[in-house]
Order: C-alpha cells, then sequence, then structure tokens
C-alpha cells in the first residue's frame, strides 16, 4: 500500500494538518517544518492522488462536458482540446453527448451537480426556462461554447458568427459572384443559423442587392441538406456563387452541382464554414471560415478553471476566425 498524508507526517515529525497546508499551499507554516516536509515529499516522491486533493479542498478536480454529438469532427476536436489542457491543471473531464436534446442536457446538469463536479462546458443550441433553473440551483461554473443566451451567470464562448458570414459574403462578391445565394443552418440556432444569415444579408445591403431576389435554403448542418437544398435552388435559379453555413452542407452543394455538371469554382464557387479536416483534401479543396476547436477546447478549458478557483472571467469571450481561400472560389 502506497505512502498517505499520515505516513509523510510522522516521517517528517508534524502534524497531518501541516503536511496537507504544505501541499494544497494554504494555510502558515513554520519554514523549518515546511521544509522538512518538503524534503521528504521529495525523498518519496509522494503524490497525492486528485481525489485527496479534492477532499482536502472541498474539490473533486474534475470538469463536466456536455456536447450534441461526437461523430462531428469539430467536436471531437473541441473536447481533445479540453481534455489536454485541463490534464496541465491536474483536472479529469467526464464527457455526455446529448443529440441536442434538451431533456438529455437538463438531465445531465443534474448528474454534474450530484457528483459534485467542479465547472460545467456546455456546447448546446437552446436555453429554456428548465435550463435556467438549473443552473440557478448550483453555484458551480458553466461556460457556454458557441451561444450566448444572455444569462450572467454563464461564461459565453464563441467567434463573432454575423461579421464572419458577412466577410465571407464580401469576398465572394469581390470575385465576381453576381447570382449569389445561401444555404443557412436552422434560424432557430442563434448563433450558427440565424447570426451567419443576418451576416450575409448585411453584405448584400451594401452592395444594393435586395434580399426578396436572392435565393435563400434552411438547411440542418448536415452533407444530406446541403444537397438537396442546392438542388432546390438550381430548380429555380441560375446561380454563380453559394456561401453554406457549414462545411458540411457546402460539401453537399458541391456534390449536387458536380451531378448538375457545373464547373467549381468557374461556374459557381462555394464558401463553407468552420474548416472541418476534410475541407482542405476535398477536390476541389474548400474555401471557408476556419475556427480553431482545438485552441478553443484549450481556451474553454482555461477560462473556466480560472473561474473555478475564483478568478474573474469576462462573460463573452469572442474568439478569432480566418477566411480561407482555397480552390472552390475564384
Amino acid at each position: 500500500m502506497g505512502l498517505n498524508i499520515k505516513d509523510i507526517a510522522r516521517m517528517a515529525n508534524v502534524s497531518p494538518a501541516t503536511v496537507s497546508r504544505v501541499i494544497n499551499g494554504t494555510g502558515n507554516v513554520n519554514e523549518e517544518n515546511r521544509q522538512r516536509v518538503l524534503k521528504v515529499l521529495e525523498e518519496t516522491g509522494y503524490k497525492p492522488n486528485a481525489l485527496a486533493r479534492g477532499l482536502l479542498r472541498n474539490r473533486t478536480n474534475v470538469i463536466g462536458i456536455i456536447v450534441p454529438d461526437l461523430s462531428n469532427i469539430n467536436f471531437a476536436e473541441y473536447v481533445k482540446g479540453i481534455e489536454n489542457e485541463a490534464k496541465k491543471y491536474d483536472y479529469n473531464i467526464i464527457l455526455t453527448t446529448s443529440g441536442n436534446s434538451a431533456e438529455n442536457e437538463i438531465s445531465y446538469f443534474q448528474l454534474f451537480k450530484e457528483k459534485r463536479l467542479d465547472g460545467i462546458i456546455f456546447s448546446g443550441t437552446i436555453f429554456t426556462k428548465k435550463h435556467k433553473r438549473e443552473i440557478d440551483k448550483t453555484d458551480i461554473p458553466v461556460l457556454v461554447f458557441g451561444q450566448n443566451f444572455g444569462d450572467n451567470k454563464l461564461i459565453s464562448m464563441n467567434i463573432d458568427n454575423q461579421s464572419a458570414a458577412y466577410e465571407a459574403t464580401k469576398i465572394l462578391l469581390s470575385k465576381g459572384a453576381k447570382k449569389i445565394c445561401m444555404i443557412t443552418g436552422p434560424l432557430w440556432d442563434r448563433a450558427a443559423g440565424y447570426d451567419r444569415y443576418s451576416g450575409f444579408l448585411k453584405a448584400l445591403a451594401e452592395e444594393g442587392i435586395s434580399p426578396n431576389s436572392v435565393p435563400i435554403e434552411e438547411g440542418d448542418f448536415t452533407i444530406n441538406s446541403g444537397y438537396k437544398s442546392m438542388k432546390n435552388i438550381l430548380k429555380r435559379y441560375e446561380v454563380d456563387a453559394v456561401l453554406a453555413a457549414n462545411d458540411y452542407m457546402a460539401l453537399g452543394a458541391i456534390r449536387c452541382l458536380f451531378d448538375e455538371n457545373k464547373k467549381i469554382p468557374e461556374d459557381v464557387q462555394v464558401m463553407g464554414f468552420d474548416d472541418i479536416v476534410i475541407s482542405d483534401i476535398y477536390n476541389p479543396s474548400l474555401s471557408t471560415v476556419r475556427i480553431d476547436f482545438y485552441n478553443a477546447g484549450k481556451l474553454s478549458a482555461r477560462k473556466l478553471i480560472k473561474a473555478i478557483e475564483g478568478e474573474k472571467v469576462e462573460e463573452n469571450i469572442i474568439i478569432p476566425y480566418e477566411i480561407v481561400l482555397r480552390g472552390s472560389t475564384k
């Protein structure tokens, strides 16, 4: 059996409380006693386990994560970033997937509270009264990734989706697009749906283009919906550029354009959103709005741990994006 705090205390000829204070850096410890404890710790290689430290500090050193779906490469990268960064601070994670079900999300909030987790990272698309009631019942920090629900108890992290879509649209127009269209996400999704759509409309308005003359189809972020939406547009309109609200729908649109014997980018330019891994290796490679999900995960972990430790964290964290131009645009 390994050493425990009582063993270290006996070997250093101090009380277990003194050993605890030295390990956790709390309270006042006589310098001579502190040095004796440190010497024994070094000689024995003793490292207190996370559970023991958590009990001493009234913490579990565990972060709960709720994401919609790990089959989405973006969320897999995001979680990897969280986990790798959390390890640096000696935190573990518990990962759950909600399938974008509000009922599942609320159930996980309750579970995390029962397990006395130190903080929660939550990626969802809606925030109901039931969500708010569960959040209000706990005093642990909660970071929301990908949305801003306007609740000052939550830490929000996202890109400026409206600005990103606006910039992407302006680039398509600057490259000669005259008959542009958009495949949006579900417009009830404030960030990836409505905000990206509103950025598109803002760019059109600046160019004096009436939204009524521009074809819009609402997809659901899947490749299949991108294909169907593009097909519906081509039945009614002749287009030379499309902005899709995510890369999956953009890739579906490209497949449809190929099937309709359209050349990319000569006949139709395509711009996506997110920069998933396959966007760079697809043929043609996809121009897109790049979000670094791995680094966003690392930053989420750092900000949440900072809040757990009692430090002040800004309520609305805006992360950078980058427009990446590849083979699908001129």
